[in-house]
């Protein structure tokens, strides 16, 4: 679908980072399949109660920073998690047509900000991978916040770190908790990726308009 968005009256653009400009396949594969099998031969687990026991591990931790914690789950699972991650990064990449996107961004007048869940040193090794970074006035982790995106407090300290007028700022991100945590706290325009995960099917978007890829936006 197209992106119903009033571009004239956006000064501030967020952009999420993983499912929405990089193919969230990376982080679901590593978390769903691979660091379970490695984890499970370590400990001698079978993969399967592996994959069982670490779903629920992580359905605990959902929508808080420990969630998103590569030091967290480093000492909960005892060995270096972002070691693993460098394994499979190679599936590291962009979104359909997020990169054009980002120029085209990049080209204009907006302020551009990246804001994301994700760990510095993660996202470190994302922009080794794709040089993502020269597209951003500015990278904001949630781990610098001090509070997951899915959390109220992070959008007003964020506003601290980034002054954005909320009338004026528009949102992109694929998680629909971290959405509705952005409309709460008073951001008006709000996108979702109909399909984050290149390898998984397209995702129910809710109350949330969606685009499939970055050529339905148009400003």
């Amino acid at each position: 679908m197209k992106a119903n968005i009033n571009w004239k009256s956006i000064k501030t653009v967020l952009l999420d980072m993983d499912g929405t400009l990089l193919d969230l396949n990376f982080d679901n594969y590593f978390w769903q399949e691979y660091l379970p099998i490695h984890w499970g031969s370590l400990n001698n687990i079978d993969a399967l109660s592996a994959k069982k026991q670490l779903r629920y591990w992580y359905a605990k931790e959902v929508g808080t920073l420990s969630w998103y914690s590569l030091d967290f789950w480093t000492e909960r699972l005892n060995f270096d998690v972002l070691e693993l991650k460098s394994d499979v990064q190679h599936l590291i990449k962009y979104r359909p047509h997020a990169e054009t996107f980002l120029q085209r961004l990049n080209e204009s007048d907006f302020f551009v900000v990246m804001v994301t869940n994700a760990h510095e040193d993660l996202i470190k090794m994302k922009i080794e991978k794709t040089n993502i970074d020269i597209f951003f006035d500015r990278i904001i982790s949630a781990h610098t916040i001090g509070h997951a995106k899915e959390e109220e407090p992070f959008w007003k300290k964020l506003q601290l770190e980034v002054p954005f007028n909320c009338d004026e700022t528009l949102l992109i991100d694929d998680n629909l908790m971290v959405l509705r945590a952005a409309r709460k706290y008073g951001i008006r325009n709000l996108l979702t990726i109909e399909k984050p995960d290149s390898l998984r099917p397209e995702q129910e978007t809710a109350e949330f308009d969606a685009i499939y890829s970055f050529q339905d936006i148009i400003f």
